[in-house]
C-alpha cells in the first residue's frame, strides 16, 4: 500500500485537524484506519455520548482518535465540535438502517451550516454510486439531496461516491453461508459489480485532502475492483482452500420479506449498476491505494471461521 510520504513533493503536507462524523460505527471505523495509515492523525471524532465502554468508542480512543461530544440533532452542540477543525470527512449522518432515515437531510443541513460557520477548506462526504443517475433507489436518492445541501451551502466539497462496500459479505446474512460452500446473492452469475473497501474510503479522503485544488468541487465513483458473483466466488474457493458454489437467489423473495428497498436496490443492481471505472482509478487517479477483492480476503482473513464483522 503506497503512503502519502511516498507521493510527489507537491503534495499538501499539513491538511489541520479534522472532524469526523459517522464513524462510530463498523465500517466508519475501517475509514478511520485508512486515514490513520496515510498518515493523517490529527482526528477528532463526533458521539452522542463518550462511553469508553462502548467497544466501537474504545477502539478508535485507542487509535489516539480525539472524541467530542455532540448531536446532529442538537445544533448548538456542533460549534465545539467544529472548533479549530479545518477539514471535515463525513462518512454519514444516520444509521446504516434497512429504510432511509429521513433525519438524514436535516442533519446534512446542519452540518453544512456548522461546516460553514467554522469555514472549513474542505468537506469529503461518503456519497453513493448512482446519485446523478436518477436511481430510483431511496437510499442512493437520498444521498443525491445530502449532496445538495452541501452544494447549496457552497461549501468546498469532494463526493466521493462509493460502490458495493466488500465489508458487506461479512455480515451475518452473507459470511455464513459462503463460508459453507454456498453463495447466495440476486445478481445475475455474470453481471460485473463494482466493489470497494471501507478502509480505501479512508485512504482516498486523505489523499484527496492532500491535493485540494485538484479534487474540492469533483464528484468521484469509487471502486476498487469490479468481479462478476462467479468470478467471486472463485476467489472465495481460493480464499477458504475448498469450492464455492453461486446460488442465484429471486429478488422478488425480499418483497415477500417486506424490504422493499433492498428490493429497489437489487433491481437497480441487475439492470443499471455502478459504473466507477476501475482501471483508470487503480492505474491513473488514486495509483496504490485501492484494494482488489483478492488481497481484502486476504487481509481480513476471510477464511478464519473463529472471526465476524465486528473483528474487521
Amino acid at each position: 500500500m503506497k503512503h502519502l510520504s511516498d507521493l510527489p513533493n507537491n503534495i499538501k503536507t499539513d491538511i489541520g485537524k479534522v472532524l469526523l462524523i459517522g464513524v462510530t460505527g463498523g465500517t466508519g471505523s475501517n475509514v478511520v484506519k485508512g486515514l490513520l495509515e496515510q498518515n493523517v492523525t490529527d482526528l477528532r471524532a463526533i458521539t452522542r455520548k463518550i462511553d469508553l465502554q462502548r467497544p466501537s468508542l474504545s477502539k478508535l480512543s485507542s487509535m489516539g482518535i480525539e472524541l467530542v461530544e455532540a448531536d446532529l440533532d442538537d445544533e448548538s452542540s456542533l460549534e465545539k465540535a467544529f472548533a479549530g477543525v479545518s477539514a471535515v470527512y463525513c462518512h454519514a449522518t444516520t444509521g446504516d438502517y434497512a429504510k432511509p432515515d429521513r433525519r438524514e437531510i436535516e442533519r446534512a443541513k446542519r452540518v453544512a451550516r456548522a461546516a460553514k460557520q467554522a469555514k472549513i477548506s474542505h468537506f469529503v462526504y461518503n456519497s453513493a454510486g448512482g446519485v446523478e443517475r436518477n436511481s430510483g433507489v431511496s437510499h442512493i436518492e437520498q444521498k443525491h439531496q445530502v449532496e445538495q445541501v452541501l452544494k447549496q451551502a457552497n461549501l468546498p466539497t469532494t463526493m466521493l461516491r462509493a460502490c458495493l462496500f466488500m465489508e458487506e459479505f461479512w455480515k451475518k446474512y452473507t459470511r455464513p453461508s459462503i463460508l459453507k460452500g454456498s453463495f447466495p446473492f440476486s445478481i445475475q452469475p455474470d453481471r460485473p459489480l463494482h466493489l470497494i473497501t471501507t478502509k480505501d474510503m479512508g485512504h482516498v479522503a486523505a489523499y484527496v485532502m492532500k491535493y485540494p485544488s485538484k479534487y474540492i468541487n469533483r464528484e468521484i465513483e469509487l471502486a476498487g475492483d469490479i468481479l462478476t458473483p462467479k468470478q467471486m466466488v472463485e476467489e472465495f474457493s481460493r480464499a477458504q482452500g475448498r469450492p464455492v458454489v453461486y446460488k442465484e437467489v429471486p429478488s422478488w423473495i425480499f418483497l415477500l420479506l417486506l424490504r422493499k428497498p433492498l428490493f429497489d436496490l437489487i433491481q437497480w443492481y441487475r439492470n443499471e449498476g455502478y459504473q466507477a471505472d476501475v482501471e483508470y482509478l487503480r492505474n491513473e487517479e488514486f495509483p496504490g491505494l485501492l484494494t482488489t477483492f483478492q488481497e481484502f480476503l486476504e487481509e481480513t482473513n476471510w477464511a478464519n471461521e473463529e472471526l465476524t464483522y465486528n473483528d474487521l
